[in-house]
């Protein structure tokens, strides 16, 4: 397994040292606009990072262990702000870029929160442990990604291409490894890529089958989802100007070393435990 994640690296850094001298080039080569592709993943790249996010927190409502204690009340209470921060960002993504009726966001919130707790009842009764397991990986690859990706876009302050395009200079292109200090607008928030740090959530579909026994034959569907997903929603942000091909490569990676971390800490390395060796979220 370490093999693996040596080569994935090696892979990954061989990426950005391409990138740091092919940026700008790529960028020239592909960017479009008004490519619909572009457009229509710009539209629906985050919207499954919040759905999952979503869904693992009903699940770890439902699996957590009934008490009555000011922790636990506490606790809830945490549970629900975080359900409702979640929900609402599922149900706005739809209306935002789609222009959407707002009407319509208190209807979908409703809506995905009722979804997800029928289907994750569901398993929490026959699966509970596994459920748990994969909900806790989700909810915290959801908020260590967030912060992640938001903290080095602070401090990176890169310049978008689609903004060099607008003012008509180049001047600002920075390579990736180069911090331009703090980020003095949107288009100056570059590196790394937001969308594909949260497109790459998708990975967690992988995950799935460890607690619904009955798809564990069609993992490979998962993975092959999964990978598809991460591959086009970075395209799409080098094709509209949003990010640079070094961008994307980032927001990809940040997302895949906080799951594999989290993974091996609470799926593959407790997969035969009876219970959740962390008892704190």
């Amino acid at each position: 397994m370490k093999k693996k994640y040596t080569i994935g690296l090696s892979i990954i850094g061989i990426l950005l040292v391409i990138f740091a001298f092919t940026d700008l080039q790529i960028s020239h080569e592909v960017y479009n606009p008004q490519s619909k592709f572009g457009l229509l993943f710009e539209a629906i790249g985050e919207f499954p990072a919040a759905v999952i996010a979503t869904f693992c927190t009903v699940a770890l409502m439902l699996t957590r262990d009934k008490e009555k204690s000011l922790k636990y009340n506490l606790r809830t209470m945490g549970y629900i702000v975080l359900l409702l921060f979640l929900s609402s960002m599922v149900a706005m993504l739809p209306i935002k870029y789609f222009n959407g009726p707002k009407v319509l966001i208190p209807i979908l919130m409703i809506f995905y929160i009722g979804v997800s707790y029928l289907i994750a009842k569901k398993y929490a009764t026959t699966n509970k442990e596994e459920l748990r397991k994969a909900a806790i990986v989700g909810v915290l690859t959801f908020v260590f990604v967030i912060i992640a990706f938001n903290s080095i876009k602070l401090l990176w302050g890169r310049e978008r291409y689609r903004h060099m395009i607008a003012v008509g200079s180049f001047a600002g292109f920075s390579k990736w490894f180069t911090p331009q200090g703090l980020a003095s607008g949107n288009e100056f928030m570059s590196f790394p890529s937001g969308h594909s740090a949260n497109a790459a959530i998708m990975i967690w579909i992988t995950l799935i089958p460890t607690f619904i026994t009955d798809l564990k034959d069609k993992k490979n569907w998962f993975i092959g989802f999964a990978i598809l997903w991460i591959l086009l929603v970075p395209i799409s942000r080098i094709i509209v100007g949003a990010h640079f091909a070094s961008d994307v490569t980032m927001g990809v990676t940040i997302t895949l070393v906080i799951f594999t971390i989290l993974k091996n800490k609470y799926v593959k390395n407790t997969e035969d435990e009876n219970e959740i060796s962390s008892t704190t979220i």
